[in-house]
């Protein structure tokens, strides 16, 4: 108690100081019975002091003490209340600490789950739209930027895809319109010249039914060789076509290509120049396929030129054999460049009178394809188009 301040007065009945100890010098005396109670209510009652009163009888005589402590050290407060609305003032405020948190808690919920939420359906709303065809933006911010990021590189994949679709749903109805035309030029030259053949009333010479005979069956055939055409893009792109590989000599295999189109006598007068850089040039192909991809490439650059054009084909080999075929020719656009190996594909170049699948170079660049092989072409309008292979 020292250590604290502490200091003590004993006072008999009468209120007068009879032993003190470490006593204040501001505290009296003599304490009547209202100053002791103000005394022991009150922190600072006596200066300086928090003064604690109350009696003690010893030996049936009663005595009376005051104990103090300096404030600094101890003080005290009164607390008044009502036993009466004791109990309604815990119920509120046991109500307070519980609905409190709890609304706290519902509030933050809300804003949370709405935040998760909201997202969510803007997320469902995206899919829905993706799935009519909307393929719109979408802000890539929150918790779901990284989903909204995906959306949105979807959305576009989507929107290229479907302007990819449009393109050849285009091609090909533009290519079945075509091809249309293509059956029904020799068809109506069959059927002429059948009902022809068939008139009772007729008596042809036996040479004008040669001449009829021959007409119709180029006609047949050219009919064939274009339907050959669509069933062999299609077995090609489905990759059904077995490859019968063999050691072949490329050399002769075009010069035998070339020597066959000049044999033509629509094509007799063309010039098409040969330039092997070897004699032999042995690889293991398909020849039945690769001969007809080769044809279809060097055919392209006769038909679609002038009869002057000169054609030039060469072949090399470093450790893969490698052949050119260039022409002085007019040309390719750049929009027809990048269309060229497209099937139904034909190009604003193509000559009116010229009929065809417009097949020709996407089978050649799926058969060199299927051979491990590659196509490459370069074109200047005016000037001429190189088709380089590379097996």
């Amino acid at each position: 108690m020292s250590r604290q301040g502490a200091w003590l007065q004993i006072l008999n009945q009468e209120g007068y100081e009879v032993y003190s100890w470490r006593k204040p010098p501001q505290a009296p005396s003599h304490y009547t019975p209202s100053e002791m109670v103000f005394y022991n209510i009150y922190s600072g009652a006596l200066e300086g002091y928090t003064t604690f009163c109350g009696t003690a009888v010893l030996e049936g005589y009663k005595w009376s003490y005051v104990l103090g402590f300096p404030l600094a050290q101890v003080a005290k407060y009164q607390l008044v209340y009502s036993p009466q609305n004791l109990r309604s003032y815990l119920l509120v405020a046991l109500l307070s600490f519980i609905l409190v948190p709890i609304l706290v808690f519902i509030v933050m919920g809300y804003i949370f789950g709405r935040s998760l939420t909201e997202p969510l359906f803007q997320i469902i709303t995206a899919i829905q739209q993706l799935a009519q065809g909307a393929y719109g933006q979408w802000p890539e911010k929150g918790l779901y930027r990284e989903v909204f990021h995906s959306l949105n590189r979807l959305a576009e994949a989507l929107k290229q895809s479907e302007a990819e679709r449009q393109k050849t749903e285009q091609m090909r109805e533009e290519w079945i319109q075509n091809l249309s035309h293509d059956l029904k030029t020799p068809l109506a030259s069959i059927k002429g010249y059948g009902e022809l053949l068939g008139d009772e009333h007729y008596r042809f010479t036996e040479e004008e039914v040669k001449t009829y005979a021959r007409i119709i069956r180029r006609k047949a055939e050219y009919m064939e060789e274009l339907l050959e055409d669509l069933k062999l893009t299609q077995t090609l792109k489905r990759g059904l076509v077995p490859l019968k590989r063999r050691q072949e000599d490329l050399v002769a295999l075009l010069r035998e290509i070339i020597v066959d189109i000049l044999n033509h006598p629509r094509y007799q007068k063309r010039q098409i120049f040969f330039h092997p850089q070897q004699e032999h040039i042995f690889w293991p192909v398909d020849k039945q396929l690769l001969q007809r991809a080769f044809t279809n490439l060097i055919f392209n650059a006769v038909i679609h030129n002038d009869a002057g054009t000169e054609i030039h084909v060469s072949i090399e080999q470093a450790d893969r054999p490698r052949i050119t075929i260039r022409d002085n020719g007019r040309g390719i656009s750049p929009e027809d460049l990048s269309k060229l190996f497209q099937r139904y594909y034909r190009g604003t170049n193509t000559e009116e009178n010229h009929q065809g699948s417009g097949l020709g170079l996407a089978i050649a660049k799926q058969i060199l394809e299927l051979h491990g092989g590659s196509i490459e072409v370069a074109s200047t309008l005016g000037k001429g188009t190189s088709f380089t292979v590379t097996l």
